[in-house]
Formats: C-alpha cells, structure tokens, sequence
C-alpha cells in the first residue's frame, strides 16, 4: 500500500497543481508517520518570523500544542499582539511572547537581535518565514532593495548572528520558508537587488526564494566544516490560501481559491522540520511535504559554486 502512496505521490509532482493545492498533501499524508511529532517542547525556544497570520501563524499553533516557548517576531503591533492574545488563550501550557522588528531594517533587526541575546541563554529554533512579494520596486532607509532585504538579508543576518544560542541548545535548527516558485528562476548574481531592467514583483519573489535555497546550502555546508550541532533546511509549502497570497496575488488566488491548501497544510512541513525528532538527520535540504526535494527542474536554473560564493559574500557584506 505504501508503494501505491508513493507512486500517487510521484505523479501528483508531475501535475504542479495537484501536488502543490490541497490534493497533494492529503495524497501525502498516507506517507506521515506522526510519531516522530509526538514531541513536548517544554522549555524548548522558537522563534517564528511573520508569525502574526498565514503559515507563521498556524506554525505557531503546532508549537503552542507542544508547549514551546515562541517568539512571535511581528512588525505590525496590532496584528501582533492580537495573534500573541489569541495563541496564549487556545493554548495556555505554551508561553508566547511579542517582539516587534522590521525584518527590513537592519537597526531594527539588531536591536532585535540584542533583545534575544539578553533574554534567552539557548535557541532551539529559527523560523525564517517573513517574506514579501511587492508590485514596485522600493528601497529600505539604508539603500538596500526591499524585497531582497526582508526574504534574504533578514534571515541571512539573523542566521549568522543568531548562531551561538542556536549552537547553545545542542541541536539548534533553523529553517528557511522559500517557495515553489524558485524553481523558475536562475538566480541573477550581477543583479540582487534588481537595479537592470523593468521591476517584476513576482520575479524579484521568485528569485529572493532561489537565493534562500543556495543560502541553506552554503549554511549546511560551513557548519559541517566548524562540526557544529545546527541544522539548517528549506521547506516550500506548496499554494496556499494565506493573506499575503490573496493580497499579492489576487488573479491567482481567486482562481485557485477552492483548492488551494489551508494555511495550517502550508505550515505542515514547517512544523514538521521544527519539531520532529527525526528532523537533525537532514542539513542543507529542501523539503515538501516532510519529504527531501530536488532543487531544481531545469538545468539552465543552476549557478557556478563562484556565483554561489559570491551571494554569500554580498549578504555577508550586507550584515553588519
């Protein structure tokens, strides 16, 4: 029977649809061994970028349900405090505190960054999730393109200076929330930050996405050579019916409106890399749908390891 499961699961990929709508996952929870979850995350921190709605929310409550300290990073204070309000009643035995940051200002994220530090002794998770898909090219107060700011910088600065307390906890893990839609897209190494050329928010998207990817790698890559005892991976979530979709996409929502997955199907594979006990096997993957994925379909989306070195440099410049 598994086999079958596995054969359904395998021609789902090939549709697109299918696969990434609400479809795909109930194929593929047949292939979910849900002890691996049964997990009490008491005393265990978390913190989950963009927490206040969407995937970041229901990643929450998967959290909440196992008793985790959670940090709701949020820069929306009414957003923010409501979803704190509403997590804190539904699940009293979990601890879930508010911090506001503006992911794309790097001031913003520093004092952040220092609010940790001075609180917290260990991190067991980060959740790069945050991400914004924008109609017209802007920029940040330091000059720096707001797309790239927010879905790479962000995750890059906090990753990077984050890393002591996450190695502190023994077994840290980190996960990046990318998106199906990198597979389209090569990344453009000469152009980060989309100065060339007319804007195009859905490619700017897609191509931030890719970079998280080459990113998770290059993490995975430079802690197995300090032996240190983080993990980092990706996750897509396949199409999901969340506000940052039906805002920024509202052609493609309103079409796929009736198949598309819920948020908390979305957040499924998040929780699931956040939580589960057999998740510290795996360093530098992306996953959908608890399973490992291939990072790219077509051959032309692959960049040299010197283009690849050269991201990891721009945004190491970028982070102080």
């Amino acid at each position: 029977m598994r086999y079958l499961y596995q054969l359904a699961d395998s021609l789902a990929e090939l549709t697109v649809v299918a696969s990434y709508c609400s479809p795909g996952i109930k194929i593929r929870r047949k292939l979910f061994s849900d002890s691996d979850m049964d997990v009490d995350m008491t005393d265990r921190v978390v913190i989950v970028t963009g927490a206040n709605s969407g995937l970041g929310r229901a990643t929450c409550q998967e959290l909440g349900r196992r008793n985790a300290t959670v940090v709701l990073a949020c820069r929306n204070p009414e957003s923010g405090e409501r979803a704190a309000a509403e997590l804190r009643e539904e699940f009293p035995k979990a601890t879930f505190h508010l911090e506001l940051v503006d992911l794309a200002d790097r001031t913003s994220l520093r004092q952040f960054i220092s609010r940790i530090q001075s609180t917290y002794k260990a991190l067991d998770v980060l959740v790069n999730n945050a991400g914004v898909l924008l109609p017209k090219r802007s920029e940040t107060a330091d000059g720096i393109e707001t797309t790239f700011a927010t879905n790479v910088l962000s995750g890059f600065i906090l990753t990077e200076h984050l890393m002591p307390l996450l190695a502190a906890s023994g077994s840290g893990r980190v996960i990046n929330v990318t998106s199906g839609g990198m597979y389209t897209q090569r990344y453009q190494v000469d152009d980060p930050e989309f100065r060339d050329g007319s804007f195009d928010g859905v490619r700017a998207y897609a191509q931030t996405k890719r970079a998280q990817v080459i990113l998770t790698e290059l993490w995975a890559e430079k802690i197995r050579a300090t032996e240190t005892s983080v993990t980092v991976n990706c996750m897509h979530p396949g199409w999901a019916a969340t506000p940052g979709v039906r805002k920024s996409l509202p052609g493609f929502y309103n079409a796929l409106q009736s198949i598309l997955r819920t948020p908390e199907e979305g957040a499924d594979t998040i929780a699931w890399l956040a939580i589960s006990s057999a998740a510290p096997a795996f360093n530098g993957q992306l996953f959908f749908d608890r399973a490992v994925r291939r990072t790219h379909v077509f051959p032309r989306t692959r960049i040299s390891n010197t283009a690849r070195a050269r991201l990891w440099n721009y945004c190491a410049e970028r982070s102080d």
